[in-house]
């Protein structure tokens, strides 16, 4: 009796056992389940909400998923978005998911940034415009015009033209067409009919004044928080798996995809922009070798251009899904619903995400000696001209109106760029079909109309307008790109060369007003960077390279994650008080696209070189050698001064240029240890020195950059850097101009004012910090 109680107990100990252990396993794998389900969430851009959110409700493996918002003013458990008013402020509201499978239950919460609602106004005027045209050709009359309201902006809007199917184009002549905008403002448009091509399509050829460096031939020293920056994206991209960024083109082209686990965030499969990074991620490894040489960041590149080649193909064996050329992570759907104005976040800006791919692929061929990168391009690019030289200009200029949906990204100058290297004329008109009326019309007119245009979306645009010039020398083209530039650099940056508050540009002269944790997106200032390099080529002015030093000195080397080989880089950077960068592992956002290419840029205009000199731009140190010229920059800070060496070994002109930088009180200068006074002309410092070594002294002291809009709302600055006051106070720190002058350099860029510690935006980590402060 006892025996068989003894076994009985042991048996069911054991079958306790095997349940504890199944109890366990189970547990396990729903919580794995569970992990990938909450993984594979896609809410859409949380930055700026506008629209309402798509929350789902189960996931792929049985996750049941259930929401709390903790402000259902604005944000409904359903998703349902209620925008504050205009001058109520943006929102941030918690949506915190909970999600079950079997017995595990975990939750997340997300963070929604919803968008006050646009500015109210009231239209008093209109600028009437021009148009000319040539006899016997079909009046083509834009679909936006430039507005008055009651504020005194200009704003872009919809007109709506009289009747003109009567009007008679076949004699040259000048005749009017009224338009009509709300609140029943006119506007007229004179149609000038003529033959004179000086009217109709003016040209302006214009020579490149200066020729920059092949970022082959430069190469960052050690020692600088630029070469740390570099080395740490090289090293992210050594470890990540090229297979997971080619997932979501083999699933779309219907092949193996080798075992890769997926992307996340704006890559997810579920995702509409997805294929986006991978462009990215082509433009970082051609960039990254070539200012690196790294062989094995060289193989990287030939596989994955290799096997997007393969998914090309084999979605050309699929003519039934795919047109011919097609590439891209998803179908052609989402291009066919943008003919038909379908809006975001229904579909995601598939030609943005086109155009990503296509520049990466670009790049590969130019910096990464990659033929067949070439040749997988110039297909992408026959099928945007196959596809849209069917639509009407009218069509394809009220998609690019559109926000977000239309976004194209720089595609214009991509197929510009093939147009150059094939001389093949349906890529330079597949580059015209991207002309945007909305954009181009005030630019051209020299009328700043940007307040509330997506900062983002409309800055490639501009770039490609400038590609369009070197491409056809059409005068307008240039005059749009110029006017841009200089609208923006005045009256639309913040302190560090940045742009955009969530997203969007404010109207002129309103930086102080929209100082907050949404401002200066990196990608905004990443391609503010490509515009200002191409208009200097054709400039040479030095007001270019004093915004270009501002700009990658204070927002693109700030926005790069320092903690390690994360690749990660910062969306906006923060410039409300007690501000903190934050950097999402997850998102794949456009700024963490953009930053896997701007750490490799920093060697493009370090350099550059006019009819009889050599110039020095940027205080980056590192080492040109072309063959023909060899020169060493080396900087150091000290207490009082900011010190650069250039140090020439070898030098094809007769004299050498070194910028005399704004941030300077004065300079003391030798040349081989002599003390020299050095000529100046057009804002450089020019010597007569072909081998030795020119050392400049540049004396600082602290300095004011005052908001456009608010004197008494500033940066503090020191050199060449934008400082911030370390502290958690969300409060704004008030200090007079007199403690200005008391700030103490205590080495290291470390700076020191009363109580206060004050660092370089760009060797800030984790603190929280002030960009701005009262002055009084």
């Amino acid at each position: 009796m006892q025996l068989g109680f003894v076994f009985g107990y042991n048996v069911d100990r054991e079958k306790a056992k095997d349940k504890e252990v199944y109890i366990v396993k189970e547990k396990a794998i729903a919580e794995k389940l569970l992990d990938m389900d909450i993984e594979h969430i896609y809410l859409g851009n949380l930055s700026t909400v506008e629209a309402d959110i798509e929350l789902p409700l189960k996931g792929e493996n049985g996750t049941v998923f259930s929401w709390q918002s903790d402000d259902e003013r604005r944000l409904s458990n359903t998703g349902k978005v209620y925008r504050p008013p205009f001058t109520g402020g943006n929102r941030q509201v918690n949506l915190t998911l909970t999600a079950t499978n079997g017995n595990v239950t975990k939750t997340k919460v997300y963070t929604a940034n919803i968008l006050e609602m646009e500015y109210p106004f009231t239209l008093v005027d209109a600028h009437d415009i021009t148009v000319y045209t040539a006899p016997d050709t079909e009046l083509y009359l834009p679909g936006t015009v430039i507005a008055v309201n009651n504020l005194g902006e200009d704003v872009m809007m919809p007109v709506k033209w009289q009747a003109c199917d009567t009007v008679d184009t076949g004699a040259e002549g000048e005749f009017t067409v009224k338009g009509c905008l709300q609140n029943d403002i006119t506007v007229t448009a004179k149609v000038v009919v003529t033959e004179d091509e000086n009217l109709l399509n003016p040209l302006a050829p214009k020579e490149k004044q200066v020729e920059t460096y092949s970022i082959k031939n430069v190469r960052l020293t050690e020692g600088s928080g630029f070469y740390a920056q570099q080395q740490r994206v090289l090293k992210h991209f050594i470890h990540v798996d090229c297979d997971s960024y080619l997932y979501n083109f083999r699933v779309a082209a219907g092949i193996d995809t080798k075992g890769a686990q997926p992307m996340t965030g704006w890559d997810a499969p579920e995702s509409n922009i997805k294929g986006h990074t991978t462009g990215h991620f082509l433009s970082g490894l051609a960039l990254c070798y070539a200012s690196t040489g790294n062989a094995e960041i060289k193989k990287k590149l030939d596989y994955m251009v290799e096997q997007l080649g393969a998914c090309q193909d084999a979605m050309s064996k699929q003519p039934e899904k795919f047109k011919e050329g097609f590439l891209s992570a998803y179908d052609e759907s989402q291009f066919d619903l943008l003919e038909i104005y379908t809006i975001y976040p229904k579909i995601w800006a598939p030609y943005y995400t086109l155009h990503k791919i296509m520049a990466g692929l670009r790049d590969c061929w130019k910096y990464g000696e990659n033929q067949q990168a070439l040749d997988i391009l110039k297909k992408i690019g026959l099928w945007v001209y196959n596809r849209l030289i069917r639509l009407p200009k009218e069509q394809r200029a009220k998609m690019w109106a559109m926000y977000i949906a239309g976004e194209f990204g720089g595609i214009n100058e991509v197929l510009a760029d093939l147009y150059l290297i094939t001389k093949d004329e349906r890529y330079l008109t597949a580059s015209r079909f991207f002309d945007n009326d909305k954009l181009y019309m005030p630019m051209q007119m020299n009328i700043d109309a940007l307040g509330n245009l997506h900062a983002n979306q409309h800055i490639p645009q501009i770039i490609g307008a400038l590609r369009q010039y070197e491409a056809t020398g059409e005068k307008h083209r240039y005059d749009i790109a110029n006017n841009f530039w200089n609208f923006v650099t005045a009256d639309h940056i913040y302190s560090i060369g940045g742009v955009g508050e969530t997203e969007m540009f404010r109207p002129k002269k309103q930086i102080a007003r929209y100082i907050s944790d949404k401002t200066a997106e990196s990608c905004a200032t990443y391609n503010m960077l490509k515009l200002t390099g191409g208009l200097y080529q054709y400039n040479g002015g030095v007001k270019y390279m004093h915004y270009y030093e501002n700009a990658v000195t204070n927002h693109i080397l700030s926005c790069g994650d320092t903690s390690g080989a994360t690749g990660l880089t910062t969306y906006f950077m923060p410039s409300n008080p007690g501000a903190h960068k934050h950097f999402d592992a997850t998102e794949n956002s456009c700024c963490h696209g953009t930053g896997y290419e701007n750490h490799f840029k920093y060697g493009e205009y370090i350099y550059a070189k006019d009819t009889g000199s050599v110039i020095v731009n940027l205080f980056i140190p590192n080492r040109l050698d072309n063959g023909e010229d060899t020169i060493e920059v080396a900087t150091d800070a000290t207490e009082n001064s900011f010190n650069v060496t250039v140090k020439v070994d070898k030098l094809s002109a007769k004299t050498l240029k070194v910028r005399k930088p704004l941030w300077a009180d004065s300079a003391e200068i030798t040349v081989d240890k002599k003390a020299v006074k050095a000529a100046e002309a057009d804002g450089y410092y020019i010597f007569d020195v072909v081998n030795g070594e020119v050392s400049l002294k540049f004396s600082c002291k602290p300095y004011l950059k005052p908001c456009v809009d608010d004197e008494n709302t500033a940066s503090v600055c020191w050199g060449p850097f934008v400082l911030a006051a370390i502290s958690e106070s969300r409060e704004f720190i008030t200090v007079s101009e007199d403690d200005i002058e008391k700030l103490v350099h205590t080495g290291n860029c470390q700076f020191e004012m009363g109580t206060l510690t004050f660092k370089p935006l760009n060797k800030i980590d984790k603190e929280s910090y002030h960009l701005y402060l009262k002055i009084q």
